[in-house]
């Protein structure tokens, strides 16, 4: 009997121990678990913080490529008057950068162009 005995306190301990490692290896999972989700939603931010500066960059970088454009048609676009191509004025909003002589001028050229001989045909 006191062999059984033994036995039984032996296999409660193993058993016992057991559920112990079980425990500590549940425990590293859930904290390995824990990490890998806020390493996902650092990267998540990161991916959205650096897809909001890279649009912040874009749009500073297309003011700027509008403002160096309004600015060279400006200083040139009145000497260049008759000899500018297509799509240089884009719209009205291009005219009004510009001083009323030209405005009259483009606007009677553009005019002159859709008639036979034009650049229209």
């Amino acid at each position: 009997m006191v062999k059984f005995a033994e036995d039984d306190r032996i296999e409660q301990t193993n058993v016992q121990k057991r559920r112990m490692k079980q425990m500590e290896h549940k425990k590293a999972a859930d904290v390995l678990l824990e990490e890998h989700r806020r390493q996902l939603a650092f990267d998540k931010q990161r991916d959205v913080d650096e897809r909001a500066q890279a649009e912040h960059l874009d749009l500073k970088r297309k003011q700027f490529i509008k403002e160096e454009r309004i600015k060279l048609l400006r200083e040139h676009a009145h000497c260049l008057l008759g000899y500018l191509p297509k799509g240089v004025i884009r719209d009205e909003k291009d005219l009004d950068y510009l001083d009323n002589d030209f405005k009259n001028e483009f606007q009677r050229g553009r005019a002159n162009m859709r008639l036979p001989g034009g650049w229209d045909n």
